[in-house]
């Protein structure tokens, strides 16, 4: 296996990435900030890096993902966690993925109960296990994992470039078409 130059074979947890989509006007790409726009590119990168992508499969992308990140290529799994505060998510990957879905159970277990019992899953106890569960996770990103870092010791940032996609009629946003990426040296 292949491991490119800029890899930290110790890489084990977390990357940020930061998604920009190309401006049809100007051909400058601007980096996206909008939730539900981030949330349409980062479910490119979730579907890809898991396998359960159908017809939007890019080998090439996770050919180039796995290259960079060894605990990726030895168990290709991937969990988002999004950043309440900045428009930034965090990619956890390897045996770290394993631990953030633990802290997850029992926000779907306070969610399952809530729909049974009140119809709705916006109770106290779902409210609740969701901010413990934002907690628990960011102190894990904090004081457990580690950045993926260069050669020379500087963390990284996976950075993605998108085209975004428009109804012809009405020139309405519906989704992103995955052009490129790249590691940066960047702090958040």
């Amino acid at each position: 296996m292949f491991i490119n130059s800029l890899s930290n074979l110790s890489f084990k947890g977390y990357i940020p990435i930061k998604f920009f989509a190309k401006n049809i006007e100007t051909g400058n790409y601007n980096r996206i900030i909008d939730k539900e726009n981030i949330r349409k590119c980062q479910s490119f990168v979730v579907r890809n890096l898991n396998g359960t992508a159908k017809n939007l499969k890019n080998e090439k992308f996770v050919e180039f993902y796995k290259s960079y990140d060894k605990d990726y290529a030895a168990m290709p799994r991937v969990h988002s966690v999004y950043d309440n505060k900045k428009p930034v998510v965090y990619m956890v990957t390897g045996k770290d993925v394993d631990i953030i879905d633990k802290f997850a159970k029992p926000v779907g277990k306070a969610k399952r109960k809530s729909m049974e019992t009140i119809g709705h899953v916006n109770s106290f106890e779902s409210c609740y296990a969701a901010r413990s569960y934002f907690s628990n996770v960011n102190l894990f990103l904090k004081n457990n994992c580690k950045r993926i870092k260069n050669k020379d010791g500087q963390n990284l940032s996976l950075i993605m470039y998108f085209n975004p996609i428009y109804t012809k009629r009405d020139k309405k946003l519906t989704g992103f078409e995955y052009k490129n990426a790249q590691f940066i040296n960047q702090e958040v």
